[in-house]
């Protein structure tokens, strides 16, 4: 499956809770504003680092498959994805990633995943920590 990122247009000053239907811009989270550049200066590397554990954790077939009784089924998703939240904490980062279904018979909100990774200050680096799924 192809993934592909979608952006939001819709402002998110009072920083709600973004979903498909508000489509609202990334809602942002930072314990301090040293996290918020840390944040910042490595946006990129762990956007790509965070689709490609998405891919693999969406390739899996023990994951992710189109049994009648597993969720998530890869026959509804849409392979798009948006950036809901970015939580930075100690050295805790939470990339919160909602997919677009069509098990509702139209596009909606259908899988989340936590993205995690974990910062080490000594080597200014991020370490990916796992994933999370939740079905929306």
């Amino acid at each position: 499956m192809e993934l592909k990122r979608i952006l939001f247009s819709n402002s998110n000053l009072d920083n709600n809770y973004p979903n498909f239907e508000n489509q609202l811009d990334t809602r942002y989270i930072f314990e301090n504003d040293e996290l918020k550049s840390i944040y910042e200066a490595h946006k990129n590397e762990l956007i790509d680092t965070a689709t490609s554990m998405m891919h693999e954790y969406l390739s899996d077939p023990e994951l992710c498959n189109d049994s009648e009784d597993s969720f998530p089924q890869p026959k509804f998703l849409t392979g798009e994805w948006y950036l809901s939240s970015v939580n930075f904490e100690d050295d805790w980062l939470n990339l919160c990633v909602r997919f677009i279904g069509t098990d509702t018979g139209s596009r909606a909100d259908y899988l989340g995943l936590d993205v995690n990774f974990t910062y080490d200050k000594d080597s200014d680096s991020f370490d990916f920590d796992g994933i999370d799924s939740e079905s929306l």
